[in-house]
């Protein structure tokens, strides 16, 4: 296990090479008391993957849940660099029995991760407007964890703003590796959103590799009067293209 210290901005970086040994543990619980120790303070823990990290004893293992149970409620975040599928799955699971903050982020997103987890601040979510799209096309990027209040002060405004331009709206929204999910609040705004916009839209562009909003959009896309298209992240520009024609 390869571990870098960043000290300006409060970093552990951890990279497990091969199968995780109780001397890594070892090794990783002295190299934080030495930090916590020599600066007061607890750092951010980055942890770069290609794969579900493997122990190679079962000592190993309760080595490391011992470690995360002691350390969860004083680590202020935790960055997984990682392209692993079952990572991504097991991220809401994760965040339910950890206090530490918590964001996957894929393999080319490595200083994102970085800069996320050197933030003091976390800010929770953010619905954000693409740029260079044609003003009948509402293009936005969801981020981290949305909530009522993004509804409320971005979404609503912004939509409501550009139906008094046109007649008919085109929409494309972005969640990719920076969306964290919904919060119970914006799940209900989303419902009354979509159902208040029914005619709003033409078209719909939906660009997301997170399956069970791909099977939502399925379900509930046929059911709509509005054309929708559901794209992979990679294939973002085939969305861009579709939208605007």
């Amino acid at each position: 296990m390869r571990i870098e210290t960043q000290e300006r901005e409060n970093l552990l970086i951890i990279s497990p090479e091969q199968k995780i040994s109780t001397k890594d543990i070892e090794k990783l619980v002295e190299t934080m008391n030495t930090y916590i120790n020599a600066y007061d303070k607890v750092p951010s823990l980055v942890i770069v993957t290609g794969s579900v990290p493997m122990w190679d004893s079962f000592d190993a293992l309760k080595s490391h849940i011992s470690f995360v149970h002691e350390r969860q409620k004083i680590v202020p975040k935790v960055a997984f660099v990682t392209d692993s599928v079952l990572l991504s799955l097991a991220h809401p699971l994760a965040d339910v029995f950890t206090s530490a903050k918590i964001r996957r982020f894929k393999s080319d997103a490595y200083e994102d991760a970085l800069n996320w987890a050197a933030m003091e601040e976390d800010h929770p979510g953010a619905i954000t407007q693409l740029d260079d799209f044609p003003r009948d096309v509402i293009a936005l990027r969801f981020s981290g964890l949305i909530t009522s209040k993004d509804y409320t002060e971005s979404l609503a405004p912004l939509i409501n703003a550009a139906s008094k331009e046109h007649d008919k709206l085109k929409l494309l929204c972005l969640l990719d590796q920076y969306f964290d999910g919904y919060s119970a609040g914006a799940m209900w705004d989303d419902m009354r959103f979509g159902f208040s916009h029914l005619t709003t839209f033409s078209k719909l562009a939906l660009v997301t590799d997170i399956d069970w909003i791909r099977k939502s959009a399925k379900l509930f896309g046929s059911l709509m009067p509005t054309e929708v298209m559901i794209f992979d992240v990679d294939d973002l520009d085939d969305a861009k293209e579709w939208i605007v024609t």
